[in-house]
């Protein structure tokens, strides 16, 4: 019996082909146009966050009329030339949307891409848009209060009693407070210790922060004490001077007077009374003063290349640190490859205005009588306020040295 085709059943195979053509070349596109659309995706973000890094570098450097097209140039080098047509670049800071919208700090590169397609017209789709976006961080180089500015800090990240406080003589911190940077625990020692309640140490303002544990008898501390600080890194990480580059030439006598200059020796030289106004003097060799002896300097830095400094009870010191310029407030100096010592006991006539910057130093300070006291920052790797007559420390950052923070670029999305 023969079977009996319907005349609606012809054609059927052409259809069916028809169909699987457009499908192929759906396919087709797919494969190729949209792997061109992700090639160019790719290649855009790379030009977006080379983009980012350019500007960002020039406005690090504090090129505020060029850090835009500096961004604009590195963008067309890697084929976004904004024209408009195939690619639209923005490049503004502070970006406009995310988590640093408004944020000065923050450089925000949009890069907005055409693709066109070759395939995918058939399935009606004529090009294909990508989006994409960096944002970049520029931070300019800037002073800053170092460590927070706390007036006495220790530096020693693992030290046990890296800052004592003991003896029989109140001390009083004012303006700010203290930070010990050690992460010693209360079994090992501690990072802060007291073990007498002779007398009392009070920091009205600021408190006493610690990244360990801080213990001290009942009534010898008069503070906010925080404990489980974050540690600063040692070194520390700010741009310290550079000690070769501080001092020119030699210093000379004449008469009482020193001129600045670089010194060999125990400092100051026998019958010197003043140091000369504005002079830097590098000193390789003790700084000792004695009971009766008299120093003043005004707008001097002191840099202790090698050596100790030991100013005994009795001595007369009126010191204060430079009013303007590269260091100004600092007033001694000890570089990180100088862990010498530095002691003071000071008297009622006695006064210093400026930043003591030992980072690998261990400061004792006996006492510094009177009112005026030290108008300072006391900076060390250890720090030991165990003196027999009062101490005074006031800390204005106007009057001490500001840490400068180098530039910086990083890519943050």
């Amino acid at each position: 019996m023969k079977m009996k085709r319907c005349l609606y059943e012809r054609g059927q195979a052409l259809i069916i082909i028809v169909f699987g053509i457009v499908a192929l070349i759906g396919l087709t596109a797919l494969a190729i146009d949209g792997g061109r659309a992700f090639a160019d995706r790719r290649h855009a973000q790379n030009a977006a966050d080379t983009a980012a890094l350019a500007a960002a570098l020039k406005k690090a450097r504090g090129d505020s009329a060029n850090w835009q097209n500096a961004g604009f140039q590195r963008a067309a080098q890697n084929g976004y030339n904004n024209n408009g047509t195939t690619n639209i670049v923005t490049i503004v800071s502070p970006p406009t949307e995310g988590p640093y919208a408004g944020n000065t700090e923050y450089i925000q590169v949009t890069i907005v891409s055409h693709v066109r397609t070759y395939f995918a017209p058939i399935i009606g789709i004529d090009q294909v848009t990508n989006r994409v976006q960096a944002v970049a961080r520029a931070r300019e180089q800037k002073l800053e209060e170092m460590f927070f500015g706390n007036a006495v800090v220790g530096l020693a990240p693992h030290e046990c009693k890296a800052v004592v406080y003991q003896g029989n003589a109140n001390t009083l911190i004012t303006g700010s407070g203290l930070f010990v940077n050690s992460d010693c625990s209360c079994a090992e020692g501690a990072a802060f210790f007291n073990n007498s309640s002779a007398a009392a140490l009070t920091i009205p303002t600021g408190g006493l922060t610690s990244v360990g544990c801080v213990q001290y008898k009942p009534g010898a501390v008069n503070a906010t004490i925080n404990t489980g600080a974050s540690p600063f890194p040692y070194p520390p990480p700010y741009a310290l001077p550079d000690p070769s580059k501080m001092c020119s030439g030699t210093a000379t006598k004449s008469g009482s007077t020193l001129s600045g200059g670089y010194y060999n020796g125990t400092f100051p030289p026998s019958g010197v009374t003043t140091l000369q106004s504005g002079g830097i003097f590098c000193v390789s060799g003790e700084f000792k003063m004695n009971a009766g002896d008299t120093l003043t300097g005004h707008n001097v830095v002191i840099v202790m290349l090698s050596g100790d400094v030991t100013w005994n009870g009795g001595a007369t010191i009126t010191l204060d640190a430079p009013d303007s310029g590269e260091y100004k407030g600092l007033l001694l100096y000890m570089p990180l490859n100088n862990p010498g010592d530095i002691l003071i006991n000071g008297n009622s006539d006695s006064s210093f205005t400026g930043t003591f910057l030992a980072p690998a130093a261990d400061i004792t300070v006996k006492g510094t009588g009177g009112v005026t006291g030290m108008n300072s920052q006391l900076i060390g790797y250890t720090v030991d306020l165990s003196g027999t007559s009062d101490t005074r420390i006031h800390y204005d950052a106007a009057d001490n040295w500001q840490a400068p923070i180098p530039a910086s670029i990083e890519l943050t999305q």
